[in-house]
């Protein structure tokens, strides 16, 4: 048997058995990775509270789990536990799924809708994606979590709330902020409990003690008879960089045991994702690539901001020097024209750019 099978259910320090009972609602949150078990260790305390709390960890890490781990354990276990991705909402319908709306407040209303604020009263609402979520919205999510208040879409009046917020991202906010795309404030008022989960490459042994788990899992839901991994199918599991994180890994742990033609699984049987470079969570949070690039205009705006200086715009953005000119390079930008020349030359500097950029 591979290493890391036949460990259990390892959540908490102190005995797997003892604690994960003492504590129901970690059961679904797997590790022998001990910084992570100090985490979950902790999050009783995090629960305890009714402040707000951030979870930030790349895409596949759990932070969803954590989040009803959260809720769980708190004393609004027993009232609801709502739900909302911020990811692809318009300003107007996130508006509309966070503070409800009346019947006729807007065209294709034709009921009221009491939103997810009103729905969460009492208990626990939980954020996913918050990072992505409208900046026009923004200053009412303020509102409803420094005084407690809503106010539906089409409604005159606020309507008092009482909701602990989790949210979570896998994006860089404070770069997000110093882009225009976040709040400040928000960020202030989200960010005072924060939570950080470590991506599965980070977490050793992990990776087998987890393929181990849902090798046996996925091998008796499909009544497959397959038994293990092979020495080189343990190799390239531990060797992969899992930008998908845990959920990745039970993707190919569950095609490998579908299509696996003997009791072990060998290495031709684990396909992967198409190559990336990382997870795109990881991209955001790490600032190795271009996942909150400003577009040519804000560029060209923040490098007249800074008088020209590549460091300061660097700092600001909390990105690497060669990231500003690799991006200037991309738009075609003239970084010696935008030192040499005054204000009243941005609009020319700027067509100039979009004209090479069109002419490649």
């Amino acid at each position: 048997m591979s290493r890391g099978a036949g460990r259990g259910r390892l959540c908490l320090p102190g005995g797997p058995e003892r604690e994960a009972c003492h504590y129901p609602p970690l059961n679904r949150i797997l590790t022998t990775h001990p910084g992570l078990m100090r985490l979950l260790a902790s999050l009783p305390r995090y629960a305890r509270t009714d402040l707000p709390v951030l979870i930030l960890g790349e895409p596949g890490t759990g932070k969803d789990l954590v989040a009803e781990a959260l809720w769980a354990l708190s004393s609004r276990a027993s009232q609801p536990f709502i739900r909302l991705n911020c990811a692809n909402l318009g300003a107007e319908l996130a508006g509309s799924e966070l503070f409800g709306h009346l019947k006729g407040s807007f065209t294709g209303a034709e009921r009221t809708r009491p939103g997810k604020f009103k729905a969460a009263h009492r208990g626990t609402l939980f954020l996913d994606e918050v990072g992505d979520l409208p900046l026009e919205v923004q200053p009412r999510l303020l509102r409803a979590l420094d005084q407690g208040e809503i106010e539906p879409v089409g409604g005159d009046k606020p309507v008092k709330v009482d909701v602990r917020l989790i949210a979570a991202t896998n994006q860089n906010l404070p770069r997000l902020i110093a882009l225009g795309k976040f709040r400040q404030d928000v960020y202030d008022r989200l960010a005072v409990l924060v939570i950080q989960l470590p991506p599965l490459r980070e977490r050793g042994e992990d990776i087998l003690f987890l393929a181990n788990f849902f090798l046996q899992k996925e091998a008796s839901r499909y009544q497959r008879r397959i038994r293990d991994f092979s020495e080189a199918a343990q190799r390239r599991l531990q060797a992969y960089h899992w930008p998908g994180n845990v959920r990745e890994l039970r993707n190919v742990v569950t095609r490998a045991v579908l299509f696996s033609q003997g009791p072990l699984i060998q290495v031709t049987d684990l396909h992967f994702a198409p190559a990336r470079s990382a997870a795109p969570g990881y991209e955001k949070i790490s600032g190795e690539t271009d996942s909150v690039r400003p577009d040519q205009e804000e560029l060209v705006e923040m490098l007249w901001e800074e008088k020209g200086n590549i460091s300061a715009l660097a700092r600001r953005l909390q990105v690497c020097s060669r990231t500003i000119y690799r991006w200037l390079k991309s738009y075609g930008v003239d970084l010696e024209k935008v030192r040499l020349e005054g204000t009243a030359g941005r609009e020319n500097l700027a067509d100039g750019a979009g004209a090479r950029q069109a002419a490649r």
